[in-house]
């Protein structure tokens, strides 16, 4: 899943359908799902939707920004660290 902004759908979906792909490899069954950024967090509308799916564990890239950057604008990684009540596990 990707959260993005609404001119960022195309290449979302590009970029979810090579992690599907590289994911089928592996004989891991997945699918695509990219939805435009609604008010509020992003990390919220991920929380929801794993939640909705039962899901016990969150499995996400964790990429990392200046600690400026983050500070100022926040960030998904520590936003999903901060407020996740279901298991996470990132990779960087």
């Amino acid at each position: 899943m990707e959260i993005c902004k609404k001119d960022e759908m195309d290449a979302a979906r590009h970029g979810v359908d090579d992690v599907v792909r590289y994911l089928a490899q592996h004989r891991i069954k997945a699918e695509r799902r990219v939805e435009i950024q609604a008010h509020g967090s992003g990390a919220g509308q991920i929380i929801a939707l794993a939640e909705d799916e039962g899901a016990d564990l969150l499995v996400s890239g964790a990429y990392g920004h200046s600690r400026l950057n983050e500070w100022v604008f926040g960030g998904m990684t520590r936003d999903l660290l901060a407020s996740s009540p279901i298991c996470c596990l990132m990779s960087h």
